[in-house]
C-alpha cells in the first residue's frame, strides 16, 4: 500500500480485501482472537510476530482481518477499545520485546460501517538497524519467512548485528516516476513509444555507503536506449531460481566518492542523471507479458540482490518487486 499510514481508514482495509492484497514479507493479517482476550501465550505470539518484522524488512500487521490462503476475506468483529486500547496494545508490545523498537506506530481504525463502536489496529513496524536484533518474550529471535515468524539461526542473528556497521542498499524502479504507465503502440513502428525508466538506490542502514558496484539485469525483450551514466552489455543470460534462463541486458555502474555523494540512510539517489529509455516490441501490443528482471548491489561488507518484473496488460506497463 502506498497510502500513508495516517490516512488509512476502514475504506482502505475494505479496498485491500476487494483487491485481494496478499500477505507478503511486509504484510500480515491477523484475526481478533490472535491477541484478544489477552493471555500470556498470546503476548508471546504478539512479540514474536512484531519482532520478526523488525528483524526482517519491516512492514505492517493488521489485527482484525480474517484471511484464507494468505488472502484477506473480511473484517473481523473488531475490538472494543475499552477492553483493548491502542495504548494498552503498545504497552504490551514494548514490554515484551527487547530492546524496544524505535519508530513503531499503531493506527486505530474505526469500524464505522462494518461494526460501529469497534476498531481494528494497524501496527507499522520499521526495519531495525542500530538496535537490532529484537528479542521476543520467549527469549528467542525471529524473522519473517514464507508468511510466518520463524526462529533465526545464529548466523542470521550475527548478520543483523552487522546492520549498524555496514550499508544496506536496495534498488527502486519507476516508470515516468510511477509504478504503472500506458504504452502507446504504432502500427508502422517495430517498437512502442519510449517511456522513461528511473532507478533509485536506497540505504536502509545508518552506515553510509562510499562505494558500491551496481548491476541491473533487464529482460532483453525490452529495448533500452544507451545511457551515458551506465555501462550496457547485451547478449547475456540470467538463470532464475527454477533454472530457467532469460536473455538479459546488463546495466552496471561503479558508485564512488568524490565523484558521487555517499549514500546516506533514508535517501533515494537516482543512479543516472537522465532516465533510461525503454520500449516494447510492437508484436507484444494487446497481449499480456511478464518480463523477469533482477538486480545486485555490492558495497564493502554487504551484497544485496533481488528480482523485479515488468507486467504488460491492456497496453499498460507496471513495474513491481518480486
Amino acid at each position: 500500500m502506498t497510502t500513508p499510514l495516517k490516512e488509512w481508514s476502514e475504506e482502505t482495509i475494505l479496498s485491500m480485501i476487494k483487491d485481494r492484497v496478499q500477505e507478503s514479507l511486509e504484510l500480515d493479517y491477523k484475526e481478533c482472537p490472535a491477541i484478544f482476550p489477552l493471555t500470556d501465550k498470546k503476548k508471546i505470539e504478539l512479540s514474536k510476530d512484531v519482532s520478526a518484522f523488525a528483524n526482517s524488512a519491516g512492514g505492517i500487521i493488521i489485527y482484525g482481518v480474517k484471511e484464507n490462503g494468505y488472502i484477506p476475506t473480511e473484517i473481523d468483529t473488531g475490538f472494543d477499545p475499552n477492553a483493548l486500547s491502542k495504548e494498552r496494545l503498545e504497552q504490551i508490545i514494548n514490554s515484551n520485546i527487547h530492546p524496544r523498537i524505535n519508530g513503531l506506530i499503531i493506527k486505530q481504525i474505526e469500524l464505522v460501517t462494518t461494526n460501529p463502536g469497534h476498531v481494528l489496529y494497524v501496527v507499522s513496524i520499521p526495519q531495525a538497524t542500530t538496535r537490532a536484533p529484537h528479542q521476543a518474550a520467549d527469549k528467542r529471535y525471529y524473522k519473517r519467512f514464507n508468511f510466518e515468524s520463524v526462529a533465526m539461526e545464529d548466523y542470521e542473528i550475527r548478520d543483523i548485528l552487522r546492520r549498524a556497521t555496514i550499508p544496506d542498499l536496495h534498488f527502486h524502479f519507476y516508470l515516468d516516476g510511477q509504478d504503472t504507465v500506458p504504452i502507446q503502440f504504432y502500427q508502422d513502428q517495430p517498437l512502442s513509444e519510449e517511456v522513461d525508466m528511473m532507478i533509485a538506490v536506497e540505504n536502509r542502514a545508518e552506515e553510509p555507503a562510499s562505494y558500491a558496484v551496481m548491476e541491473v539485469f533487464i529482460d532483453s525483450s525490452l529495448k533500452l536506449s544507451k545511457s551515458a551514466d551506465l555501462k550496457m552489455v547485451d547478449n547475456l543470460f540470467l538463470t532464475l531460481e527454477d533454472d530457467q534462463k532469460v536473455a538479459i541486458t546488463q546495466l552496471s555502474q561503479n558508485w564512488a566518492i568524490p565523484a558521487k555523494l555517499p549514500i546516506f540512510k533514508g535517501t533515494n539517489f537516482r543512479i543516472t542523471d537522465t532516465p533510461i529509455k525503454l520500449a516494447i516490441p510492437q508484436a507484444h501490443a494487446d497481449s499480456e507479458k511478464t518480463y523477469i528482471c533482477a538486480w545486485k548491489i555490492s558495497s564493502p561488507g554487504m551484497t544485496n540482490s533481488g528480482y523485479f518484473a515488468f507486467f504488460l496488460k491492456k497496453n499498460c506497463l507496471t513495474v513491481a518487486k518480486l
